[in-house]
């Protein structure tokens, strides 16, 4: 089992994934993280979080509706919608992208920076094409690499379960490497698949369970699960981290089943971060030219 300690971010280290010379200065921010199961919202006054809110994924759902539902939201933190200086958005959902585009010019006055490969984020990209590596890998990476350094490891535990390897930079002062990864189903769907397709499986609570060997059906379940994902996973990184050269480079968990049922059971992970991908938005925009 690992500790997951914290860490303070790097200093003069190996990485240079962020320089905040952008013209602004801890900006109250909107972070908009679109993904297949959940869209994720938090507000930063400058580097602190100050609050998220998650709603499920409806690619049918309208601008007026995220509108309504983040109106209420920010009016029980006592919040108006006026703070807000600036907005990010990374979406792996195309459908969902248009409502939230429009959310940002309705509520908020504002068009939303919208991160793609094309994006400034302190990130060389080596993946090919770069336009099929999914936004969230890339925000999740800037993140990981700005606070632990290069080279390193992220394991994010949403709808797919997904491995991506940052390498240090190749020159001096250079930027930190996306080298790509892999993209495994995620515990989500594979448990909703099972229960779908095999008619006497029951749902189970997703538990570690005592042993690898289950004696009963639910027991097994959670072995196959709970077991089986660390077993997938710590194979990759072994992997990883022997074609990267890096045998002791962190490895940092983030997303939604990113739990300490299953950090704290790893073999490999190293430091749990369940906002990671919100980290990596706000620095995202920190280094964009200030609009005037």
């Amino acid at each position: 089992m690992c500790p997951l300690p914290a860490r303070p971010p790097v200093s003069g280290g190996s990485t240079r994934s962020v320089g905040v010379g952008s013209g602004y200065t801890n900006p109250m921010l909107l972070v908009i993280d679109a993904g297949n199961s959940n869209v994720t919202f938090g507000v930063y006054d400058g580097e602190t979080l100050l609050t998220h809110w998650r709603i499920r994924t409806e690619t049918g759902r309208t601008a007026d509706e995220y509108a309504a539902f983040l109106g209420s939201l920010f009016f029980q933190r006592g919040l108006p919608l006026s703070v807000i200086e600036g907005i990010v958005l990374a979406s792996v959902v195309p459908a969902a992208t248009p409502a939230l585009r429009r959310l940002c010019v309705n509520a908020f006055g504002q068009a939303a920076l919208e991160v793609t490969p094309l994006t400034d984020m302190g990130l060389e990209i080596a993946y090919s094409p770069p336009g099929d590596v999914g936004a969230d890998r890339l925000v999740d990476a800037v993140a990981a690499a700005h606070k632990y350094g290069s080279p390193c490891i992220v394991l994010d535990f949403g709808s797919a379960t997904t491995l991506n390897a940052v390498a240090a930079p190749t020159d001096p002062g250079g930027l930190p490497i996306y080298l790509g990864g892999a993209i495994c189903l995620g515990i989500g769907l594979s448990l909703e698949a099972l229960f779908a397709k095999a008619a006497k499986i029951p749902r189970v609570e997703l538990a570690l369970p005592s042993q690898a060997i289950g004696g009963n059906t639910v027991e097994a379940l959670q072995s196959g699960i709970v077991l089986g994902t660390l077993a997938l996973v710590e194979g990759l990184v072994s992997r990883f981290r022997s074609e990267m050269d890096a045998p002791r480079c962190p490895v940092i968990a983030t997303g939604g089943f990113a739990s300490h049922l299953l950090a704290e059971q790893s073999a490999v992970i190293t430091h749990l971060e369940p906002h990671l991908t919100l980290d990596g938005l706000r620095l995202i925009f920190l280094r964009q030219p200030k609009k005037i």
